[in-house]
């Protein structure tokens, strides 16, 4: 089954149930399925069709989510471009673009363009008939996504239909999506973005779509939102509109944040203004979800990425790619059953990443005997500042205890035959004393402590949350 199926049979059971809110209005499940019925054909009509592949830059979260389920009824692969509107990575081969601007790269490669008034022209199909072409088979790719780049190059994922029935139906044991309703402040160039959409109207929930901080917390009221799912960038952005207003959130049941590690403050202070449960969740594009950590774990423990989930096998390794003793730290190898074998048009990636059924991601970390994943830091982000080695997260976490500090990315700055140094970005606000974070962190670091602070308006990040650490130092050499 995929989710143009599972959207008929919804219209059949439940056709006047909310299947989608967004900001200029909702739809039940037979609006939504007429909708997307229209406007996948008027997507055939101007050329995307079956065995094409599209790449849709639309910032509207309404507009974009009907496009690309128009797209999976017309037998179209889709690729959601990041917010920012980055250029797909060249290993993906784009037949069309569906963009709601002019996009300067797209010049050369036919363009529709759409938006509330694009849908709001359509005429819906009344019956929700949802007749389309579809994709050949399970094993076809029906999406792609980029990685998150935290190397300075994306690559290309792409899964069939058979992995997204996979992943969705894997976490009905996993999340409790199928209760909704449910909300995912990460945009659908993510995996956890895509999937969430998907697998609320799978289960022929209420999805609400929203972005802006400030309109997720007015929905999650206004809408009884049940399950929220953030990065914890975005979890830390609500904690910071709502910390010490008399606003509280008793529909909210579950937060999930994931792409990057979650300060403890904002892990305590989300239990205590937003919701009680949250879950940390580790995985990847190319792996699918691979462990969640409950709350008190991610407070007590910073490095946690949790217990490694069911159906899931992780293995650590050591430089010679033998396997270690439980507790022993050394490189992560993992093997889901919705995982993906390679990066679409990169061999070279595909090899060091895709190896004998493993994934191997690039982090470090340990495994305990009961099946607790650490993780520890990432093998191409290790700084060796003269011989002692150490992993810029822990650097993190500790400026993000400091005084002023809202924000922290630390990175290595190298300069031909001379060791690392640990530099660091702040974000800062007024309390914010350079010189008294710098002594703290020689107290309690001693040669991890930074060398140099240096002041942003934002840490650059990806898709996920996680921090650009070689742009940083990119920046740094720059300065």
């Amino acid at each position: 089954m995929n989710v143009i199926e599972a959207l008929r049979h919804h219209v059949r059971m439940r056709p006047y149930d909310l299947a989608l809110v967004h900001p200029g209005g909702s739809l039940n499940f037979l609006q939504l399925a007429g909708t997307v019925a229209s406007a996948a054909g008027k997507l055939r009509s101007q050329g995307i069709g079956p065995g094409k592949t599209a790449a849709i830059y639309v910032n509207d979260p309404h507009v974009h989510l009907v496009v690309a389920l128009a797209c999976m009824l017309n037998g179209t692969v889709t690729i959601s471009a990041h917010p920012n509107y980055d250029p797909i990575p060249p290993g993906a081969k784009i037949d069309a673009y569906v963009v709601d601007r002019a996009v300067s790269h797209a010049a050369q490669v036919p363009s529709v363009h759409v938006n509330p008034a694009w849908l709001g022209d359509l005429a819906p199909d009344a019956q929700g008939s949802l007749a389309g072409p579809g994709f050949p088979d399970e094993q076809a790719v029906c999406r792609m996504y980029t990685s998150s780049g935290t190397t300075g190059v994306a690559k290309v994922i792409g899964h069939t239909t058979a992995m997204v029935e996979s992943i969705i139906t894997r976490s009905v044991m996993l999340e409790p999506l199928n209760h909704g309703p449910n909300l995912s402040m990460m945009w659908y160039s993510t995996i956890g973005g895509f999937t969430t959409a998907l697998g609320t109207l799978w289960h022929g929930c209420t999805l609400v779509t929203a972005t802006a901080p400030l309109v997720v917390l007015r929905y999650i009221n206004l809408y009884k939102v049940k399950f929220l799912r953030v990065s914890p960038q975005q979890l830390q952005g609500l904690v910071d509109l709502v910390r010490g207003r008399p606003v509280r959130f008793p529909s909210l049941e579950r937060i999930e944040a994931g792409g990057a590690s979650t300060p403890q403050p904002v892990v305590l202070a989300a239990r205590a203004i937003l919701c009680p449960n949250v879950v940390g969740i580790y995985g990847s594009t190319e792996a699918g979800m691979v462990a969640q950590t409950p709350a008190a774990l991610m407070y007590a423990q910073s490095d946690a990425a949790g217990y490694v989930t069911p159906k899931v096998t992780v293995r650590i390794v050591d430089d010679a790619g033998q396997a270690v003793p439980p507790g022993t730290e050394g490189h992560i190898q993992i093997r889901t059953p919705d995982m993906a074998d390679r990066y679409i048009g990169d061999p070279e990636a595909s090899a060091a990443a895709f190896r004998d059924g493993w994934f191997i991601p690039g982090d470090l970390g340990s495994l305990s005997a009961d099946g607790l994943l650490r993780i520890t830091g990432r093998a191409d982000e290790m700084i060796n500042a003269g011989g002692v080695k150490l992993s810029p997260v822990l650097v993190d976490e500790f400026l993000m205890t400091q005084p002023g500090v809202r924000d922290a990315a630390t990175f290595a700055y190298r300069q031909p035959g001379r060791a690392d140094q640990v530099w660091a970005a702040v974000v800062c606000g007024d309390a914010f004393d350079e010189q008294a974070v710098l002594a703290a962190a020689r107290a309690r670091l001693n040669s991890r402590a930074p060398v140099r602070i240096f002041r942003l308006d934002e840490i650059p990040r990806n898709a996920m949350g996680k921090p650009m650490r070689h742009q940083l130092a990119q920046d740094a050499k720059a300065t």
